[in-house]
């Protein structure tokens, strides 16, 4: 019930987090982009997968009686996609896009980002490790997850070579995924090789992760059973 109501309040902040953002493409926050480039982003893309997750963990766990949504939602397969998802959305803002390290990234100013970037981010992995899930997570679940974010990036490369910003600016959402920022075909080749196999590590990082967690878990119940016993 406890992970229900989490689950359930956060849902509702999340989806005003990115209501926001998506407002101002109509505000005038964002005047160089049109609206259709706020699901271009694999930020909101991310957010708008564990926005749908969590709605309808909350709802199976809120739920009196048993429902598809609470069977579905206890999947590891799926809870491993969604960290893993939103540890490359962390890992990229905070090393790449406004590196920490330059003093570039403040999550404070921008309600929005800081949700987005940071928040979703530990809320997902402390649900994924906290909360006992169902089935099990191998090197190729990993692979297939990894498989969408291939097709992004193929995506973003015809859609920024076919298209431009309102400035003229190609239509790339990330500028290192853009081939024409590096020497060559083959450096952008070879750097994109780089972050998949980056993010094959991270990925079985979170598999493990969760098999530790969940046998340090058994290990402490294991333990703390005789005690209990003894004292009665």
């Amino acid at each position: 019930m406890r992970f229900g109501l989490v689950a359930a309040f956060y849902s509702i902040y999340l989806f005003l987090a990115l209501a926001d953002s998506f407002a101002e493409y109509f505000t005038g926050g964002v005047t160089d982009e049109p609206a259709w480039a706020f699901f271009y982003y694999f930020t909101n893309q991310s957010n708008l997968f564990v926005l749908v997750w969590l709605s309808l963990f909350a709802y199976g766990r809120l739920r009196t009686k048993e429902t598809w949504a609470g069977r579905v939602t206890l999947s590891r397969k799926i809870w491993t996609g969604a960290v893993l998802y939103m540890t490359v959305v962390f890992v990229i803002v905070q090393t790449i896009l406004y590196p920490f390290y330059t003093g570039d990234f403040e999550v404070v100013p921008d309600g929005a980002s800081l949700v987005t970037h940071v928040l979703s981010p530990f809320i997902v992995w402390a649900f994924y490790l906290l909360y006992p899930l169902q089935g099990r997570a191998t090197n190729k679940t990993v692979l297939a997850w990894i498989c969408y974010l291939w097709a992004y990036v193929a995506v973003v490369n015809v859609v920024g070579a076919t298209q431009t910003w309102k400035g003229g600016k190609p239509a790339y959402c990330y500028d290192f995924l853009n081939p024409g920022g590096y020497p060559n075909i083959w450096v952008y080749l070879l750097v994109i090789a780089a972050l998949s196999v980056a993010v094959y590590l991270v990925g079985l990082g979170v598999v493990r992760a969760k098999t530790l967690f969940d046998w340090g878990s058994a290990e402490a119940v294991e333990v703390e059973s005789p005690t209990r016993e003894a004292k009665r």
